[in-house]
């Protein structure tokens, strides 16, 4: 009897703590969103489509790059409606006769383009800090 006792305490204890475990899972998956990763293609058809979006394009390997999709990782996390998307450039051929036929424009990587019924509207070029980046949608997005 007393292991049965002990038992069940001890599967009581196994299962407050899988409950925990489980409301934190839930919890990070609820309040947390990433930018979501494209292909050339996904972006070539989203643009004949006439969608309104924001994309950064940019070198996967290069260290601004990497510094700067922290920030996009936060910024979709605090503006979830904001459709974001990103293109690692890293292994493009012709990437800026692609640029120049898509956006009909030059730029140096990272760049970030708001798209709005497949124009390009506004164009920023490097890494942004959070709230440049905040501003930058803000004014030419919405």
């Amino acid at each position: 009897m007393k292991f049965i006792k002990k038992f069940a305490k001890e599967l009581s204890v196994f299962g407050l703590v899988l409950v925990v475990f489980l409301g934190l899972f839930l919890y990070r998956q609820a309040t947390f969103k990433d930018y979501k990763t494209i292909k050339k293609s996904e972006l070539t058809q989203m643009v004949e489509d006439k969608k309104d979006f924001v994309v950064v394009l940019g070198d996967s390997s290069d260290a601004t790059v990497q510094g700067y999709q922290s920030i996009m990782t936060q910024y979709t996390t605090k503006n979830r409606k904001t459709p974001f998307y990103y293109l690692d450039t890293k292994d493009f051929d012709n990437l800026e006769k692609y640029v120049e036929k898509t956006f009909k424009t030059n730029v140096t990587y990272p760049t970030t383009f708001i798209i709005k019924k497949g124009e390009v509207v506004a164009q920023k070029e490097g890494s942004l800090q959070y709230y440049s980046l905040y501003d930058f949608i803000r004014e030419n997005f919405s």
